[in-house]
C-alpha cells in the first residue's frame, strides 16, 4: 500500500519494480556516466521517490550500477554461450562468439560503455570489482573453444585474458567508426586462431 501511495501510479510486483528501476538507471548511467549520475536523477527518471529507490537498492548507486551490469552480462552471455554451444568445430564456435560479441555491442553501445569503460573510472571498489568479475566470466567462456588447441591450463588462462582484451579493444574501434564490424569479426577470429596455434605448437 505504501508503495502505491508514494507512486500515485501503477502498483508493481517487487521484481517488476526492480527491473523498472534498473532500466531507468541504465539510461541515466549511459547518458551521464557513473560519476555524474545521482540517485535523485534516477528516481526522477523512474518516476519514483528516492526513498523507494533505497528500499530496493539499500546500498545506493554502487549496488544499482552493478545490478545494471549484471543485466547486461546476462543478455550478452545468453547469446555468446548459445554460439559456443553450437555443434561446430572450435574455429567456427570461436568465430560465432566473436560475431555475437561484436553484434551485441554494435547494437547497444551504451552496454559497452557501462561494462567496459565506466567501472574503471568509477572510483568505487564494488563497481571495479564487478568489472573484473565480468572480464573473468567472459574469459572463462572464451576458454572453451580455445582449450581445444591443447594448451596448458596456465597458458590458456593468460591467452584468454589477452584475447578478451583484444576483442574489447577492437569492439571499441568498431563503435568509434574506425573499423567495419564484419571485417573486425574476421580479423579477431583469425588473430585468435593463429595465436592459439602458435602457442600450442610451442
Amino acid at each position: 500500500m505504501a508503495e502505491a501511495a508514494i507512486e500515485g501510479r501503477t502498483r508493481m510486483a517487487p521484481e517488476q519494480r526492480k527491473a523498472h528501476l534498473r532500466a531507468a538507471a541504465r539510461r541515466v548511467f549511459a547518458e551521464r556516466g557513473y560519476a555524474s549520475s545521482g540517485l535523485a536523477e534516477i528516481a526522477d527518471r523512474a518516476k519514483v521517490s528516492k526513498t523507494l529507490l533505497y528500499h530496493y537498492y539499500a546500498e545506493g548507486r554502487p549496488e544499482l550500477f552493478t545490478a545494471v551490469m549484471d543485466d547486461l552480462v546476462g543478455e550478452l552471455t545468453a547469446s555468446t554461450r548459445a554460439a559456443l554451444a553450437a555443434p561446430y568445430d572450435a574455429q567456427r564456435r570461436l568465430g560465432g562468439f566473436v560475431e555475437v560479441f561484436l553484434s551485441y555491442f554494435s547494437e547497444r553501445p551504451d552496454a559497452f560503455r557501462l561494462l567496459f569503460r565506466e567501472p574503471w573510472g568509477s572510483g568505487d571498489p564494488q563497481v571495479v570489482r564487478r568489472g573484473v568479475e565480468v572480464m573473468v566470466t567472459l574469459s572463462g567462456d572464451l576458454a572453451g573453444p580455445l582449450a581445444s588447441y591443447g594448451t596448458a591450463a596456465d597458458t590458456l588462462m593468460v591467452v584468454t585474458a589477452g584475447a578478451l582484451g583484444f576483442l574489447v579493444a577492437v569492439t571499441d574501434a568498431v563503435l568509434a567508426g574506425q573499423m567495419e564490424r564484419l571485417a573486425a569479426v574476421e580479423v579477431v577470429t583469425d588473430f585468435l586462431i593463429a595465436g592459439m596455434e602458435a602457442v600450442s605448437i610451442s
